[in-house]
């Protein structure tokens, strides 16, 4: 997410104090949504259905959200010039990376394997997760590399999808009052029934559109940053034999 080995920030990557706070907040807010529910280790407080007769699944499901967690209080620093200014970019993108999004995308692989929501969400969280995972490795081996802009590109796309977490708490509430009116037409107001209905759609619906918004972003920055090539012929400076 820079341009250089200083860690200047990019001109376009300059963003209004109010958007980074709001950003912020937002990721605050769902890290402690996420987090208050398992901080007493109890699995009758977890906040989605754990797999009877597997053990694993609540401390694999606890380790996923503390690790996510950590991703999602820390994404959003990146993004503040001042503190790349300071050189705390790197120490901060380390701890981002190791303590966060690794070992949060490797538990949530087996967590969405064992999510008791059906096929389709096992495989919406499960693509995920491999991504998250992914997008993290490239960033991981750009950087290493020297390869800035690459890594920011990688890194843009890999925030998006660490964003999944909020946008997943705005569209399911969202959706759950859309089709409020099926519940008792269709579901006989089986609320359970309803609320495992509307999940389907939300293992997508919290990722794909944001890759899909950071992907154009991106291409849009290289699309710009790209240098302009005169089409008009040069003349050839060697004399003429």
């Amino acid at each position: 997410m820079q341009d250089s080995a200083t860690g200047a920030p990019h001109p376009t990557e300059r963003r209004r104090p109010r958007t980074r706070i709001l950003l912020l907040a937002l990721c605050l807010a769902v890290a402690a949504f996420s987090i208050v529910a398992y901080l007493q280790l109890d699995p009758a407080q977890s906040r989605v259905d754990i797999r009877s007769g597997v053990p694993l699944h609540y401390p694999v499901l606890v380790a996923h959200i503390l690790t996510s967690v950590i991703a999602l209080v820390l994404g959003p620093l990146q993004f503040w010039p001042e503190l790349r200014r300071r050189g705390h970019h790197r120490l901060i993108g380390r701890v981002y990376l190791f303590a966060g999004v690794f070992p949060g995308a490797l538990t949530g692989l087996v967590a969405a394997v064992l999510s008791t929501y059906g096929p389709t969400a096992q495989v919406g969280f499960l693509l995920l997760s491999l991504l998250w995972l992914g997008t993290a490795i490239g960033g991981y081996r750009a950087v290493l590399r020297g390869h800035y802009a690459e890594h920011r590109d990688w890194m843009i796309r890999q925030f998006a999808l660490t964003l999944a977490a909020v946008t997943l708490r705005l569209w399911l509430p969202l959706l759950l009052l859309v089709f409020l009116p099926t519940l008792h037409t269709t579901y006989d107001g089986d609320g359970a029934a309803y609320f495992r209905e509307v999940y389907q759609v939300v293992p997508w619906l919290c990722w794909v559109p944001n890759l899909i918004v950071a992907e154009w972003y991106v291409q849009r920055r290289r699309a710009t940053a790209a240098p302009r090539t005169d089409t008009r012929t040069i003349p050839d400076p060697r004399p003429e034999q």
